[in-house]
């Protein structure tokens, strides 16, 4: 072709010609001579495309980080729309303590005991008095700050727990949690602190996992100050050590004293040390129904706990009185379950990488919450959360998640709006159908 022949030069912009499009590292531009033997560029002589260079690989370098401000962006407009919402705790309990702190002198009132809430709570409730935010707005933020962090300690579990495409489960992961009904409703509506010690009590397993026992049960410590329903992760966190020979005594003096530290603003106001655990002594005996709104194995009773004769259409025996019946006979149970799960997965040398111990700490949670009388339905909060991070490392789990949450949407409503539009003894049976199958499941990955 003398003078005017084509030749092809590397280049790193990418266009269409004949159909065919070039997304490789290395692409290639027709060039030609021109009279003087320079090399130019064809471009009037090729079908243009579009560059691509300074935009698409800008895009897929940060795009976790733009999909993760997404979500966090309308999670928190969500939680921004449901500020004024409020429910019978918000009203009756959570504001009318803060008044009854801020008209005591805030911090100096501390001395106190005001509601059935923990010594630690109390204290930042007195911190809330004297910041200028509405009393429910100063609950709600300081929850829903804590959602943002639980979101992301899911994701970076999944980071470290995924076998593959971690960056993308890592994303889907802190979408799942900001984004859940389940948990924007718990804080940005019922003002309530699940997600708080839920993320001290998850950020244990992942250290229990690395075998970082001191920490790890340092921040077990700080979770079961927050609330007693960290308890239902106790029983991984003493299986674990058990099981790895690491077992000191210490580990368990370390919650009350961590406890105990936590609680000085009310003991240097002139509490007790006996007060940090009493309180919750007092908890387990204010609700004395064997069922409360939790679709547990009490909840096909009745929705109320009540066992009822359905022909007649009476109260053979009220809840109060069958909760007593059955109070220490459904620990003994849910301690036999939990203990034949731990004897099996021992005998069968299950090993405590991060995925095993994120399905143990969930089988157990689970066990402990279903089995167990006078549940409410906020008290599955940490395995639900679990929930959200093991359907992401086991896909094959996700009808049942989706179910799982929706029983637990189904009992919030309830609560919220005072509609029992699906009656709690049907609910039940949807939850103990789901708990059999998941540990079902999630057994035989522990053991494969």
């Amino acid at each position: 072709m003398g003078g005017h022949g084509l030749y092809l030069r590397p280049t790193h912009r990418t266009f269409i010609k004949c159909g065919v499009w070039s997304d490789t590292a290395t692409h290639f531009l027709p060039l030609r001579k021109n009279h003087e033997g320079t090399e130019v560029e064809m471009k009037n002589e090729v079908m243009q495309g579009t560059p691509t260079d300074n935009r698409v690989p800008f895009l897929k370098k940060y795009d976790v980080i733009l999909w993760g401000c997404l979500f966090f962006i309308v999670g928190t407009v969500i939680r921004f729309a449901l500020r004024d919402l409020t429910s019978i705790d918000t009203d009756e309990f959570l504001v009318p303590w803060y008044h009854e702190i801020q008209d005591g002198g805030g911090l100096q009132y501390l001395g106190h005991q005001v509601g059935d809430y923990n010594i630690l709570y109390q204290t930042l409730i007195a911190l809330f008095t004297y910041c200028p935010l509405k009393p429910l707005y100063a609950y709600k933020l300081f929850s829903c700050c804590f959602d943002v962090l639980l979101a992301g300690l899911a994701a970076y579990i999944v980071y470290r727990a995924a076998e593959q495409s971690g960056r993308y489960k890592a994303l889907a992961a802190f979408g799942l949690v900001y984004l859940s009904p389940v948990v924007f409703i718990n804080a940005a509506w019922w003002g309530q602190c699940d997600a708080i010690y839920t993320f001290f009590g998850i950020a244990a397993l992942y250290f229990l996992s690395r075998e970082k026992d001191f920490t790890a049960f340092i921040l077990y410590g700080v979770s079961m100050t927050f609330k007693l329903q960290a308890i239902f992760l106790m029983p991984m966190m003493l299986f674990s050590v058990f099981c790895r020979k690491k077992w000191h005594l210490v580990y368990v003096l370390m919650i009350p004293a961590v406890m105990v530290l936590l609680s000085m603003g009310g003991l240097l106001a002139g509490r007790q040390i006996s007060d940090v655990f009493t309180i919750y002594l007092h908890q387990t005996a204010s609700y004395p129904s064997v069922a409360l709104n939790y679709p547990s194995v009490w909840g096909l009773l009745s929705d109320t706990g009540h066992i009822i004769n359905y022909a007649a259409g009476t109260e053979v025996l009220s809840s109060e009185t069958l909760y007593n019946v059955v109070k220490y006979p459904s620990i003994l149970i849910a301690v036999g379950v939990l203990a034949a799960y731990m004897f099996v997965w021992r005998r069968k040398g299950v090993t405590f990488t991060l995925k095993h111990t994120l399905i143990m700490a969930f089988i157990l949670a689970y066990t402990c919450v279903i089995l167990l009388p006078s549940m409410h339905e906020r008290y599955g909060y940490v395995y639900e959360i679990l929930s959200l991070i093991l359907v992401l490392l086991y896909p094959k789990l996700t009808v049942k998640v989706i179910i799982l949450h929706g029983v637990t949407l189904c009992t919030y409503i309830h609560f919220l709006s005072n509609c029992y539009f699906v009656p709690i003894a049907v609910l039940s049976v949807i939850n103990i159908v789901l708990y059999v199958l998941m540990v079902r499941f999630l057994c035989r990955e522990l053991i494969k």
